[in-house]
């Protein structure tokens, strides 16, 4: 499988849920780090990264991940995920990133959908699959994400139960950042 052999699996077992021809999963063996490096390239935050900080990047945090597949969700719940025989392949369309010590703390980022499967609920879905995670982690003290986009923000308050870092129980603390030598200046239309 090339690159992919050399990822790390997460804590615990790997868990799936299936919708439509799509499933989800924090399963790093189906994975694809080059559709997730291309997502970095695009981002006005980020760059691609060189194939062993991209390994490192992803070994150290839990990945969630949405698949294409020709299979309805009945078939995969039925018989399993089976690699498409038709010359079609499992396809990487959204995913998530977190970087946490899985016990207290978690810090998401690099959600994304691929621009032709958005507008069809898979980012809740994505959220979703990741609250039931986090929510077994019983001494987590919270989640952080940041985001410049409303209607983002809107779905993150929906599915995480997430809140304004100055409304919630962190209210009165400052959020502080060090930048690194990588960041970017934010654009003015952000």
């Amino acid at each position: 499988m090339g690159s992919r052999d050399i990822l790390m699996q997460s804590e615990g077992e790997p868990r799936f849920w299936y919708r439509d021809n799509f499933f989800l999963t924090n399963d790093k063996t189906y994975l694809d780090p080059q559709v997730f490096n291309k997502y970095l390239d695009g981002m006005w935050w980020s760059s691609a990264l060189e194939e062993t900080q991209l390994h490192r990047l992803l070994n150290n945090c839990l990945t969630m991940a949405i698949y294409s597949v020709p299979q309805t969700a009945a078939d995969m719940k039925a018989n399993g995920i089976a690699q498409p025989k038709d010359g079609s392949r499992i396809e990487m369309v959204g995913f998530a990133r977190v970087v946490t010590d899985y016990v207290t703390f978690a810090y998401l980022t690099d959600v994304f959908v691929v621009e032709e499967y958005q507008r069809r609920g898979l980012a809740s879905w994505l959220m979703r699959g990741l609250k039931e995670i986090v929510d077994e982690w019983k001494d987590l003290r919270g989640l952080l994400l940041m985001t410049h986009d409303d209607s983002a923000a809107r779905m993150y308050k929906r599915e995480l139960g997430a809140v304004n870092f100055n409304e919630g129980p962190s209210a009165g603390l400052l959020l502080l950042e060090l930048p690194g030598p990588a960041e970017k200046p934010t654009p003015k239309n952000h």
